[in-house]
């Protein structure tokens, strides 16, 4: 199915729309094709499956005008699961979330999980302005909890990580994000380290390499998790 409907995609007269998670923005934001529609979302929409999905189906459905629409996620704890278009092509990295992406693959992820099971990822875009890195946007509701409160919620969520690993991808300035992240490696006694990250996947999105690194799903199908893991779908 996959290959037929890439075969149709010749998107040098398609009308595109790109929706997108702003961590991924950040990393490609200088490469998106001007033509392109672009509509981002903030990365606290992870923190709840069903909210991503509800969001994004949402905004799908909005984009019935459009040929092709590009979603910048991975399955993102299958909150893309279910998502379909009538009338458009959807195309999505075959990937688990957004840390494959910037490194490259699920197969860097998981070699960096192997090498530190306890790995917390972080790029300038999950940083983010936010007062506290580590705890999701729906804590940090004003004047719901104090700082000391934030910092516990914090150290819990943390309590098994060991490592802070900065992905640069090479793609910015990387200085003033690696010192906010150093801080907050010691913040929390964790092991700090940069790791290379790579624009391999990232690219493709934009350059409409869309190989078996993508899925293309055709108008009125669902995506699926077994698509994510069985490269035959």
């Amino acid at each position: 199915m996959e290959k037929d409907a890439l075969k149709a995609l010749d998107i040098s007269n398609k009308k595109i729309k790109l929706i997108i998670c702003d961590v991924v923005l950040d990393e490609i934001q200088n490469e998106i094709p001007e033509r392109w529609e672009v509509v981002k979302f903030k990365k606290s929409l992870h923190e709840n499956s069903d909210e991503l999905r509800n969001v994004l189906q949402d905004e799908i459905n909005k984009s019935e005008n459009f040929d092709i629409i590009i979603l910048g996620y991975g399955l993102c704890g299958k909150g893309v699961e279910g998502l379909f278009s009538n009338n458009a092509f959807l195309v999505i990295p075959r990937c688990e979330d957004c840390i494959s992406m910037l490194l490259g693959s699920d197969i860097e992820r998981k070699k960096q999980i192997d090498i530190n099971p306890g790995t917390y990822f972080l790029t300038r875009g999950y940083i983010g302005d936010g007062d506290n890195l580590i705890v999701p946007v729906s804590f940090q509701t004003k004047n719901k909890y104090d700082k000391e409160t934030l910092e516990w919620i914090a150290k819990e969520l943390l309590k098994n990580y060991s490592r802070l690993a900065f992905i640069n991808t090479g793609n910015y300035d990387p200085s003033e994000s690696i010192e906010t992240a150093k801080r907050e490696a010691e913040k929390y006694n964790l092991e700090f380290e940069e790791i290379k990250g790579s624009n391999e996947l990232l690219s493709k999105i934009t350059c409409g390499n869309w190989d078996g690194q993508f899925l293309i799903i055709e108008p009125g199908i669902r995506i699926r998790t077994d698509m994510f893991l069985n490269p035959a779908n």
